[in-house]
């Protein structure tokens, strides 16, 4: 499968990159907003949530003319506000904002004397299951925002058949100097909605655009149908430059049986689904999303495994390894490839079984590449009702039997008279595996000896010279890479 991780970061790099601070193109690219530009686009500004964290995020309502006296809505990614990890099926309601939310409305750069920053009470709804979302209600209401000449934007449905002029309407901070961090836009093209995945989290509707600045950030951002005040969807991914594939900040397009990674490319969350949930007084009514009351389900296993796994020196297929993790009683499932399945769809769903004989943990996926999913809906008891298909919970799971080939660089970081301390600079996220021995009987293509090292660095001691040091990485389906060596040979220096 075309599916290849060959960088990867530091820890800390991957938490901000998790929260959409991937670097993208230089917000040069997206020209800033002065005050006195249109004003539709007041209604934009900057989510400050908790340690450092920013998001954007727009007043919504579902019409132009609210009810004054009602608490403003606040529109802006899921991914925002569950943080870092990349859990599935994530749906949070009417939970209170943590303290320290703060969204400031009318972001300009020449108008920072005048910035209001407000209050977040509640999270009304947010989810990264199936789409990219929240909606916050802010301190304040739509009247208090009028009289500083902010009124709502509106989600809309529009089709998207071919590509669409939208306005991007952003405020970028990775690779942006401090006084730069202010309202951007862009004019760019969405592209009609396919199935993208991004680790674990498995997305039904996202329109790729071509829009300039998007960087950590971005993520909430409202994209406009071109010249209007209609939310088309909310900005949440885009693929990192610095990763190959599809995995962590490298979300794939499931267009056929094999992912395709679009390079350039920042993904929206259509906003139509909201349009059930967002009243035209301004009012809130999330009875038609998804509860997020589904069955819970876990892993036994990873989301990334090879055709044939080994179990007890058997070549056997790859299980799925689900689990079911809660109190519900009985579980239906179909599962397919995850570019076709419609879990919505009640046909194809096995008879009801019992959850406690975790009927799921031992399904063999399927026989050759590809992303799969798994569709589940659960029954508590006799007397609840069946989860609805259109909420099914979802796992994906990744079959990959194709070589990495990116390869692991040992190089020598420091040398003294007695020793050479050798770093081993590995892509992968998983520990390279290391072999060491005399440089004229050492033979990297063999695999015996190899072991897995506790750390990045190895002091080697020059008394046991001439050294090979071999080294291979490994995707997370555990596909080996080509060998990366050095040789060690004692200089007349030291």
């Amino acid at each position: 499968m075309n599916r290849r991780v060959s960088a990867r970061l530091s820890r800390a790099s991957l938490l901000l990159l998790s929260m959409g601070y991937a670097v993208g193109a230089l917000a040069s690219d997206a020209n800033l907003l002065p005050s006195s530009s249109d004003p539709r686009f007041r209604a934009v500004g900057q989510l400050d949530l908790l340690k450092g964290r920013t998001c954007t995020g727009s007043i919504v309502a579902g019409s132009a003319s609210p009810d004054g006296h009602r608490p403003a809505l606040l529109l802006t990614s899921g991914h925002c506000v569950f943080g870092p990890e990349l859990i599935p099926n994530q749906v949070m309601i009417d939970e209170a904002a943590p303290a320290g939310y703060r969204f400031t409305p009318a972001y300009f750069q020449d108008a920072q004397p005048v910035h209001r920053p407000v209050g977040i009470e509640r999270i009304l709804y947010a989810t990264t299951k199936n789409m990219d979302i929240a909606v916050l209600r802010l301190d304040v209401s739509y009247a208090d925002l009028a009289a500083l000449g902010v009124a709502p934007l509106v989600p809309s449905a529009p089709a998207i058949v071919g590509s669409l002029p939208v306005d991007l309407v952003q405020v970028p901070v990775t690779g942006v100097s401090e006084e730069d961090r202010f309202l951007r836009l862009a004019t760019c093209q969405a592209s009609e909605p396919v199935r993208l995945f991004e680790g674990e989290r498995f997305f039904l509707r996202e329109s790729a655009t071509d829009c300039a600045g998007v960087s950590g950030g971005s993520s909430g951002s409202p994209v406009l149908r071109h010249g209007t005040s209609d939310i088309v969807g909310v900005l949440g991914t885009k693929v990192d430059p610095r990763f190959d594939g599809c995995g962590f900040d490298r979300p794939c397009e499931l267009t056929g049986r094999q992912p395709v990674s679009r390079v350039g490319a920042s993904y929206q969350s259509i906003a139509a689904p909201l349009l059930s949930a967002l009243r035209a007084d301004g009012g809130w009514d999330a009875s038609a999303l998804d509860a997020g009351n589904g069955v819970k389900l876990d892993r036994t296993v990873g989301e990334y495994t090879r055709s044939q796994i080994d179990e007890e020196g058997d070549l056997v297929p790859a299980r799925w390894g689900v689990l079911v993790n809660d109190d519900t009683r009985w579980v239906r499932y179909k599962h397919g490839d995850a570019a076709t399945v419609d879990c919505a769809s009640p046909e194809g769903y096995s008879a009801p079984m019992y959850a406690r004989e975790q009927p799921l943990d031992r399904l063999p996926v399927g026989p050759s590449e590809g992303v799969y999913a798994m569709c589940v809906i659960g029954q508590l008891g006799i007397d609840n009702d069946w989860q609805a298909p259109e909420h099914a919970s979802v796992m994906l799971r990744v079959i990959d039997d194709t070589a990495p080939t990116a390869v692991p660089v040992p190089a020598v970081r420091d040398e003294t008279d007695a020793a050479w301390i050798v770093e081993i600079r590995s892509p992968y996220v998983a520990p390279p595996i290391v072999k060491v021995g005399r440089l004229d009987s050492t033979d990297c293509a063999d695999d015996a000896k190899y072991r897995t090292l506790s750390s990045s660095f190895i002091s080697l001691p020059k008394a046991k010279g001439p050294l090979r040091v071999c080294a291979k990485g490994s995707d997370e389906a555990g596909n080996l890479s080509p060998v990366g060596s050095i040789d060690l040979v004692v200089s007349k220096a030291h």
